[in-house]
């Protein structure tokens, strides 16, 4: 049973900025308001952790929603459609990226849009590697086949508005919830209490969560501290007495450790790779397929794999105007005050995972 965090950065490999699904935090609340109902009892602020495999722990499956990692699709600063020709030379003159850095971002836009038509959701995704974005809709057959074409229509005039072409759009009907059953909530409230008895001991040494990494499984847990804590086989030791004072059982407890200092840069970098990903990944004009990083003490390296041929006589015109768009954004002075003087380095591939260029 894992309990994830808000954050996907961490670790020294290269990360893939294309998740399967691109979850909203307000969907996120408006499904745990839904899930709490079934539980009689039961109402935590907690995200829930489980991990699962197979059918059988379908109560699980239905919550696991809460620790999708989630990554920001940003949409441009003002839609073409309304803006006015003043306004326009304007905006023409802000670079791509640095429009995308600062606005609204895309999941927002669809979900005002369909609260203000009044359309049941539970469900907006974006998929940035089929380059899908995906509505969930609640409701009856007949309703959901009302409803499918209008709310197609909405969406996808949102993408034209944006100028994202590379999207297509997938609207499906959402799977109604089942009743938990006793077993299932059974688990939750053990799973809740153990969580609850870390989380106390780990408070008292100075930390508000159980970290990126941590884990609950019937005989061991794992929890996160920075490489620097001094006290670990202490807190350690804290842990596994409490769980036995509490009448909890025997666990092995496991400590993940981590360079505060790195992930400090990748939180900065969070939103600048985020904005270069969604930025080149939603329009056909850039060829890219999906953006990832490493996060090396020499340098931050951002990577992009594009669908052109290292062979094609007209990629380098591709890859100039990809370089270019990105470097005036990490030059423009509000990347610059977030990445400030931070080594890094922009790595184009072929889909043959050629090297395009190396800046």
């Amino acid at each position: 049973m894992k309990k994830q965090s808000n954050s996907h950065f961490n670790g020294d490999s290269l990360k893939r900025l294309n998740k399967d699904l691109i979850w909203n935090e307000k969907q996120k609340k408006k499904q745990k308001d839904r899930l709490m109902q079934r539980i009689d009892q039961l109402e935590s602020s907690k995200r829930i952790p489980y991990t699962y495999k197979g059918k059988q722990n379908r109560w699980v499956k239905r919550v696991i929603y809460s620790g999708i990692s989630f990554l920001i699709l940003i949409g441009l600063l003002i839609s073409s459609a309304f803006v006015s020709p003043a306004m326009a030379q304007i905006v023409s003159k802000i670079p791509y990226l640095n429009s995308l850095f600062e606005s609204k971002p895309l999941n927002d836009e669809i979900i005002e849009a369909l609260d203000k038509k009044g359309y049941k959701w539970d469900g907006v995704g974006v998929e940035n590697q089929s380059k899908q974005v995906s509505v969930m809709i609640v409701g009856s057959d007949e309703y959901y086949d009302e409803v499918k074409s209008p709310v197609k229509k909405l969406i996808q005039d949102i993408l034209d508005g944006r100028g994202y072409d590379a999207y297509k759009v997938q609207i499906t009907q959402s799977i109604p919830y089942e009743e938990p059953t006793p077993e299932e909530k059974e688990q939750l409230e053990e799973y809740n209490k153990i969580y609850d008895v870390v989380l106390g001991v780990l408070k008292r040494y100075g930390y508000d969560s159980l970290g990126q990494v941590n884990d609950i499984q019937p005989s061991s847990i794992t929890f996160e501290l920075p490489n620097t804590e001094q006290r670990t086989e202490e807190i350690k030791k804290q842990v596994e007495n409490t769980l036995k004072q509490n009448q909890m059982g025997d666990f092995s407890i496991k400590v993940h450790t981590y360079n505060p200092q790195k992930r400090e840069r990748e939180a900065r970098w969070s939103k600048v790779v985020n904005t270069i990903s969604n930025g080149l990944i939603s329009k056909k004009e850039y060829k890219v397929e999906m953006v990832g990083y490493s996060n090396k003490p020499t340098a931050f390296t951002i990577s992009i794999d594009t669908s052109l041929s290292s062979t094609d006589s007209g990629a380098k015109n591709t890859v100039d105007k990809i370089e270019k768009t990105v470097q005036d954004f990490l030059h423009s002075k509000e990347t610059k005050q977030t990445i400030g003087d931070d080594a890094y380095r922009i790595i184009i591939y072929s889909k043959d995972k050629k090297k395009l260029n190396e800046s």
